[in-house]
């Protein structure tokens, strides 16, 4: 991953965390360590209800996502938190000024890659006031 590729997938995982903070969400950011892995980008509680996100910044224009930028310690995590009972771990993938929201539960039957522009967006950020 090139560096400009980096400062793109960081601005909008902060930016993600600011949008779920005005909706009411506690969110904690699980900024990159030394080590470079965690389980998640971001954690959002509202309600007793904990989300998981693991941010993703898709910059070509075919809308192809391809399933191997899910890194296995982002995988391990999902399993162990359904282990224990929750269902709300989501891939936050952001492509031309839209946020798409997919539940690693529904990734299985996908064969390597998501064609987002299958999918509605989530929200578009020109919609966030």
């Amino acid at each position: 991953m090139g560096k400009q590729s980096q400062i793109n997938g960081k601005t909008f995982e902060k930016k993600l965390c600011n949008y779920l903070f005005k909706k009411g969400y506690y969110v904690i950011y699980m900024e990159r360590g030394v080590t470079g892995s965690q389980p998640c980008d971001i954690v959002a509680i509202r309600n007793n209800i904990a989300i998981l996100l693991e941010c993703k910044n898709l910059e070509n224009k075919n809308g192809i996502f391809t399933l191997d930028r899910v890194e296995q310690n982002q995988r391990l995590s999902y399993k162990r938190f359904k282990e224990c009972g929750n269902n709300e771990f989501y891939l936050a993938i952001q492509w031309k000024n839209a946020v798409y929201l997919v539940n690693f539960e529904l990734l299985k039957p996908f064969d390597g890659s998501l064609d987002l522009k299958k999918f509605e967006p989530d929200w578009r950020w020109e919609d966030e006031n």
